[in-house]
């Protein structure tokens, strides 16, 4: 896990670049916390778990998945990486 602490807003900023780096066809899409990741983005459930994986990679924690199945919008996604980060 990360070691230095990390702010709500620097996470989000890191997942919506790892987004932008792994998927080209998101690139130019605004993600705010109120964006809904499968009907604004279009995020199918295989690319969401494919981006899922990135994320935990990237900040070397783990989510279960049974909380994956609430993360509606990106601010859910930010909000359940930022606990994990801050347990």
């Amino acid at each position: 896990m990360l070691e230095c602490i990390v702010t709500r807003e620097e996470v989000a900023s890191k997942i919506s670049e790892i987004v932008r780096t792994n998927l080209p066809d998101f690139e130019n899409v605004e993600l705010k916390d109120d964006t809904r990741i499968n009907t604004e983005i279009g995020m199918d459930s295989m690319t969401f778990v494919y981006v899922m994986c990135k994320i935990e990679a990237a900040f070397d924690i783990k989510i279960p998945h049974r909380k994956w199945e609430k993360m509606l919008t990106f601010g859910d996604t930010v909000d359940e990486v930022y606990k994990a980060l801050n347990k």
